[in-house]
């Protein structure tokens, strides 16, 4: 029988996406980086190091994620989404152990974050929303919120599975060295947990389907791979969390870090349980899928592009650089480092919730005013941070606030990508259009860590002269500024191109579809 509705009929696409993204390059390396901090400047600090120079990693990570994104984007359209994701699963995986082998040489520091950003690009929600996006049209907006609030989960927990490691010397097995060891277990999560999901439900329209991959007959020892590894990270998140329970209390970021170490089990579980045999929507055999929309050529061709590109480049900024040096503003408020993470874990809370709702909303409403209204408010939470005598009640709030306009950021750029360019060309246009995404969000933290010192901006080294003698009070507050600008011009995209862009059928085999159509894996 046909299934009909949606969600019964994706819902593995949606799973495995989720996972896929969550335990990716976007957040992974970006949530951790404040935990490795600390460690990182007592073993490199007598070397010349400064916080800005461990962030300056993300700096790199900007440039490598600058040149491979449009790359992935388009490698993805010409061999589809499934393909170029499993393949940077594994590499990604790799990459995340190899920053254990930093020794202090910044030149090494600098290769070691590039190669990261390169052999991660395709673990980016421009691969993982693909599918997504094509196997939903009435839906699009929730389900690609559903399919990214796994950042805000997995980012939380890698949080505070990064900081039991590095706080528990007998975790300490790479070179007796906390951080290191942290890096090498960090990597295993996405090769353990996404890549199994993954190999057996992220697929396109035009891939073979579920009901007829003979990889779904060895589905209970694939899923026994990603069970084991969720559990183990639930395991290491608990055994950070309950001493701190124990000591201060039930709070609402521990709470929270249990409630996300559960629901990390829940895709799992799923598709152990259920039937993961699942065929995409209207296909037919023999009647290629062909998909409405622009080229890249005619997207770039066209205002809107543009508009976006200049918008999210200081939006990413204000937003995006705020969230690694969390720990740093708590810390120079004078709150403790594990009460200071404990609460920078609550940007995971913030964000499951902002994409959850936003992604409700932008399926109701015109999307430029949802994520006007979403991406515009974290400006007040800036301010707030930057105030002198921060108490725990306005951090949280404050903290929730940004964590709240994070959560809207990549769902509304996947919905707009397919509302105002189609879905033709998708993954080439959304990779270029993050692009200017990461110049924000990897350039940010460093340069907003760099002025706040009071030091001026400093790029890979070397000082710009630009900025200096300034705090946090100034640098937050010039944020919310920034924020608030930034996401006004929004509001001028106009009306939507391609409400209704679901695929046309064209009378030819798949392997000869015209321009636009999915290619097919036999994966």
């Amino acid at each position: 029988m046909a299934e009909t509705g949606e969600f019964s009929r994706g819902w593995p696409v949606v799973s495995a996406a989720a996972v896929g993204v969550g335990l990716g390059l976007s957040p992974l390396p970006f949530y951790t980086i404040g935990v490795m901090i600390p460690p990182m400047l007592a073993e490199f600090g007598p070397m010349g190091w400064a916080p800005g120079d461990i962030l300056n990693a993300l700096a790199i990570y900007t440039f490598g994620v600058f040149i491979a994104a449009p790359v992935v984007g388009i490698l993805a359209q010409k061999f589809g989404a499934r393909i170029i994701a499993l393949i940077s699963i594994v590499t990604f995986s790799l990459a995340m152990m190899a920053l254990a082998f930093n020794t202090g040489s910044k030149p090494l520091y600098i290769f070691l974050w590039l190669v990261l950003a390169f052999a991660g690009a395709g673990t980016l929600p421009i691969t993982f929303t693909r599918p997504v996006a094509a196997w939903f049209e009435k839906n699009r907006g929730i389900v690609l919120g559903i399919a990214l609030i796994a950042t805000g989960v997995s980012g939380a927990l890698a949080k505070f599975f990064a900081q039991y490691i590095v706080s528990n010397p007998e975790w300490h097995f790479f070179n007796g060295s906390g951080w290191r060891s942290a890096y090498i277990l960090l990597g295993l999560l996405p090769l353990t947990i996404s890549l199994p999901l993954s190999l057996l439900s992220l697929r396109d329209l035009d891939d073979k389907p579920a009901s007829q991959s003979r990889l779904v007959k060895l589905k209970l020892p694939i899923l026994g791979i990603s069970l084991l590894g969720t559990l183990g990270l639930g395991a290491l998140v608990w055994m950070q969390v309950l001493p701190l329970i124990e000591a201060n209390g039930l709070r609402l970021e521990y709470m929270m870090a249990i409630v996300f170490s559960l629901l990390m089990l829940l895709p799992v579980l799923a598709m152990i349980f259920l039937d993961i045999r699942k065929n995409p929507p209207e296909r037919v055999d023999g009647i290629a899928i062909v998909l409405k929309g622009m080229s890249l050529g005619e997207a770039l061709k066209d205002w809107r592009f543009w508009l976006l590109g200049i918008c999210f480049m200081p939006i990413s900024y204000a937003v995006g650089a705020v969230i690694p040096n969390i720990e740093r503003i708590l810390v120079a408020q004078s709150f403790d480092i594990n009460e200071a993470v404990g609460l920078a874990t609550l940007t995971g809370l913030a964000v499951l919730l902002g994409r959850a709702v936003g992604g409700y909303l932008i399926d109701r409403f015109w999307a430029p005013a949802v994520a006007f209204a979403f991406l515009a408010s974290p400006a007040i939470a800036l301010w707030l941070l930057g105030q002198p005598g921060l108490n725990p009640t306005t951090a949280t709030i404050a903290i929730l606030m940004i964590g709240f306009g994070a959560g809207v950021e990549y769902d509304f750029m996947a919905y707009i990508v397919s509302k105002y360019f189609g879905m033709k060309s998708y993954t080439a246009i959304y990779g270029t259009l993050y692009a200017f995404f990461a110049v924000g969000a990897g350039l940010g933290p460093s340069i907003m860590s760099d002025i706040a010192d009071g030091r001026g901006i400093h790029f890979l080294g070397a000082n710009t002269g630009l900025l200096p003698g300034y705090d946090w009070e100034w640098t937050l507050t010039s944020a919310a500024i920034i924020l608030f600008i930034s996401t006004l011009p929004i509001l001028a995209l106009g009306k939507y191109r391609y409400d209704r862009e679901h695929q046309d059928k064209a009378k030819a085999p798949p392997a000869i579809a015209p321009a636009g159509a999915v290619k097919p894996s036999e994966v």
